[in-house]
């Protein structure tokens, strides 16, 4: 079984842009860009935006900063030594963060920091490598 998956140009206000999202499957068979008209909410004021994913994830983005976090999200960690892998949904949380967020109606608790675009990957490689650390000892420690 197949599928088609894009990533996303984001352009914000002033045309900054968000490039994250560029090379991470955001839509999924989304020929017709049914998704791709729906997937994004903004703050009244078009400052912040809220953007649910094909892939089982949502994030907060600050258009005039530049700047991006994941609300929800799903983790995959494989061990090969027992054949097998675990997946976990969950509200990352990291670096003690507590920020609250409107868009569209619906209110954002958010508990990773909002990071600039550019240092994102490397600030999110961290979390992962935590997180999937504890999924071990929690999962596949006898």
């Amino acid at each position: 079984m197949g599928a088609e998956g894009w990533g996303l140009l984001l352009t914000g206000p002033n045309q900054s842009r968000i490039n994250y999202f560029n090379d991470q499957i955001v839509l999924v068979n989304d020929d017709e860009g049914v998704h791709a008209r729906s997937c994004i909410r903004l703050s009244d004021n078009g400052v912040y935006g809220y953007l649910t994913t094909a892939v089982d994830s949502s994030w907060v983005i600050d258009f005039s900063r530049g700047m991006i976090a994941p609300h929800r999200i799903s983790i995959q960690q494989r061990h090969d030594g027992y054949d097998e892998s675990v997946s976990v949904h969950e509200q990352p949380a990291f670096k003690r963060t507590r920020q609250y967020f409107s868009v569209s109606g619906k209110h954002i608790y958010l508990t990773f920091p909002l990071t600039r675009d550019e240092d994102f990957p490397k600030v999110w490689e961290e979390y992962l490598s935590i997180r999937r650390r504890q999924i071990d000892e929690l999962y596949f420690r006898n």
